[in-house]
């Protein structure tokens, strides 16, 4: 059996792959925009993916649970018990 981390720091862990995923194609995709794909496209990308990602996760980690709020104003939540109707 796997032991897993607790619950209590599921946040900074999503946050943390959302920021991985997200920083690295977005920054691949603006680095290709920019400049297109000069010999150097991938130093180039990989040294934006850095900054992206140094800017990325604390930016999730504040405004994660602000966007969640702002969410759930216009949708159902999911955790919340079904109806019986």
């Amino acid at each position: 059996m796997t032991k897993k981390l607790p619950v209590r720091v599921f946040q900074p862990v999503f946050g943390l792959f959302m920021a991985l995923f997200m920083s690295f194609l977005m920054s691949g995709a603006i680095t290709a925009i920019n400049i297109g794909f000069p010999p150097d496209y991938l130093a180039r990308w990989m040294r934006s993916w850095g900054l992206a990602f140094v800017l990325a996760y604390p930016a999730i980690l504040i405004v994660g649970p602000f966007a969640r709020r702002l969410a759930l104003h216009f949708v159902e939540s999911p955790f919340a018990a079904p109806v019986k109707v």
